[in-house]
């Protein structure tokens, strides 16, 4: 959808329509990308383009670019279109498709070139949002020969199907958005790919027993297709950081996690079975040395205090690790973690919280190599990697065991814990890596409120769905979630009025995976301003003052039609450095989604329509990829 497509008067219904159906604006009354400086010009290097998303340099005035619905590479040599080097079947209803390239760091030594699209059922172009498989975010690399892109091999397939099911039954076609798509190589040589949080709510959205509350019949579940552990479905909101080939580097930041378990308690595991209500959910983290099984349980229907039922014969007497133990079958103790016996001794890590409301609570424990009930835990390990161990709560009315689950690990979760880079990121069209000091610097797109710039570092975990925005600020997340622009964070099952009501229990309830750490934005709006695609000025070709500068452009035209911001770094190239004494929170307090207040000192250009892609040329120069323009624009020196 662009302007020179729209330009037709006949056309004008059909072209707002579509507009609308897309989420695109209607461009019939565009106005030319205009810049703040007055130094400085723009020019448009090509138009007339579908849905243009990305770009990529081949060479001075040569460029591959990508189109969002028709699934198209094409070669611009010239601000001509050359060829159309490949056209893979896309489904680009909602935020799908065509989305993201990035070239081998040896190209064209090494002649492969990656794209991040998603895939149709149909074998044809489709908007249907049912028509991709469920893992239809993909990632593959082709073989450039000069004149067409060849398959070579997949990379990786991540979750795209959103479909409606009991817990988000509507809308009734079900979503296609937040599938991230931006993809490229780090000054390390290793390639990162964005994949947005795709409407699930999981551990990677900070959320251990998935969206359901204590005592919901679905609780430990996320949806149909399996979660709320990381599995193939639900390795989403996250950076992943991966060898070329599509290997896992070994310096990941989580990678000395050496396996990751489940268990799903309930009274129907139990020897002989019983009909308790009560539930429980466990994650096990056995550290790479195999010298400290870490893991958190979190159980309802049993009373942790004795308090929080009338009903003594609830009350939990004890918990312990059995084994050895197929399903089906009865052990002895071999870990105590409450009442007796207790061997979390050298030292004792547990901790015990009940509900403050409710009925049950979460324990923490680990079990180290030396501890154990008459063994230890590395003579246990075998049992436990072959999944023949059980979790097991005792209380007063069955001391033999009221609910138990079987300690088991599903490979795919361990698998995709060590791909992560970082996680509880909600979604984003942009990243991209300071030339100086190699840091990503990553864009988040709120829901309504506190968009966020962010400096990411290995392990992070960004807060999402706890928090948006500095974590000081978590009120003010609840209130404007809570009471305006309906209310429900777009997935129903987990609501707004969930979200904390104080910073510390905002912390506590993080899905903190050993080795993670929680970090604030560096920069933020209080409402939502739709960010898109991010790139670093690496040079001085539009002037000294912009070089190392980062620019943000726009996935809404409803702001200065499309602005670009502009955002200069302090010398350690760590913070946002600001000039309004406004932002020395680094905060924009603006008053309305869409409103500039607090940043206008940061506006750079005006109507650059959707701005998906930032790029410095090979000339020196900075490049625009507009998607609702159907155009890419060039900025350089007026001398």
């Amino acid at each position: 959808m662009n302007a020179q497509k729209c330009s037709n008067l006949a056309l004008h219904l059909t072209c707002t329509f579509l507009a609308a159906l897309f989420g695109l604006p209607s461009m019939l009354n565009a106005q030319a990308p205009s810049l703040v400086d007055p130094n400085l010009r723009v020019r448009t290097v090509i138009e007339n383009l579908d849905q243009p998303t990305t770009m990529a340099f081949l060479g001075p005035n040569d460029f591959f670019v990508l189109e969002k619905a028709t699934g198209q590479v094409k070669r611009v040599v010239n601000g001509v279109v050359q060829s159309t080097v490949l056209d893979l079947a896309v489904n680009s209803g909602s935020e799908r498709g065509l989305l993201g390239i990035a070239l081998h760091p040896d190209f064209p030594a090494t002649p492969h070139v990656y794209l991040y699209w998603t895939e149709s059922t149909t074998g044809a172009d489709t908007t249907v949002l049912s028509e991709t498989p469920l893992l239809g975010n993909r990632v593959d690399r082709f073989v450039w020969d000069g004149s067409t892109l060849t398959l070579d091999q997949n990379i990786i397939r991540l979750r795209a199907l959103q479909p409606p099911f009991a817990g988000e039954p509507t809308p009734a076609a079900g979503r296609g958005n937040h599938d991230g798509g931006v993809i490229k190589f780090g000054p390390d040589g290793k390639l990162y790919i964005f994949i947005g949080d795709v409407g699930r709510r999981g551990w990677m959205q900070n959320l251990l027993n998935g969206p359901y509350q204590p005592g919901d019949p679905a609780f430990g579940t996320d949806d149909n297709f399996g979660g709320p552990e990381p599995d193939d479905a639900h390795l989403t909101g996250s950076i992943l950081r991966l060898n070329p080939d599509g290997t896992t580097p070994a310096d990941n930041p989580f990678t000395g996690i050496g396996h990751v378990f489940v268990a799903r308690l309930e009274g129907g595991q139990e020897v002989p079975p019983n009909a308790s209500t009560a539930k429980g959910y466990a994650a096990f983290f056995l550290n790479q040395e195999g010298t400290a099984l870490r893991f958190i349980v979190t159980v309802t229907g049993l009373d942790f205090t004795g308090t929080q039922t009338a009903d003594p014969s609830d009350d939990l007497l004890a918990a312990h690790i059995h084994a050895a133990a197929p399903r089906g079958t009865n052990a002895g103790v071999r870990f105590g973690f409450f009442g007796q016996p207790f061997n979390d001794t050298n030292p004792n890590d547990v901790v015990v919280t009940p509900f403050a409301s409710g009925v049950g609570g979460t324990i923490f424990s680990k079990w180290d190599s030396a501890e154990g009930n008459n063994t230890t835990l590395t003579a246990q390990l075998p049992n436990i990697l072959a999944g023949q161990s059980y979790i097991n709560f005792h209380t007063r009315r069955l001391p033999g065991g009221e609910i138990r689950g079987q300690i088991e690990e599903n490979p795919q979760v361990t698998a995709n814990i060590h791909k992560v880079f970082s996680y509880g990121l909600r979604n984003s069209f942009g990243f991209d890596f300071d030339p100086r000091s190699g840091n990503l610097w990553l864009e988040q797109n709120g829901d309504d409120t506190f968009t966020e710039l962010n400096l990411v570092e290995p392990g992070m975990n960004g807060g999402w769905i706890q928090v948006m925005g500095p974590i000081a600020r978590i009120d003010q997340f609840k209130l404007i979630e809570t009471t305006m622009f309906g209310g429900n964070l777009q997935q129903s099952r987990w609501p707004p009025t969930n979200i904390a009501d104080s910073p510390e229990e905002a912390l506590a309830r993080m899905v903190m995976l050993p080795g993670a750490h929680y970090s604030d934005p560096e920069f933020s709006w209080k409402f939502e301003v739709a960010p898109a695609g991010i790139g670093f000025m690496n040079g001085r070709g539009i002037g000294p003052q912009y070089d190392g500068d980062l620019f943000v452009g726009a996935a809404r035209t409803t702001l200065q039609g499309g602005p670009l911001f502009r955002f200069d770094l302090t010398g350690n190239r760590r913070k946002i450095a600001v000039d309004d004494p406004r932002l020395e929170d680094r905060v924009a307090d603006n008053l309305a989604k869409f409103d500039i207040t607090e940043s206008e000192s940061l506006l750079f250009g005006t109507n650059f329509g959707i701005g998906t892609d930032i790029h410095t040329g090979p000339n020196g120069n900075l490049f625009v990829v507009s998607l609702s323009n159907g155009a890419i624009y060039e900025i350089s020196r007026r001398n």
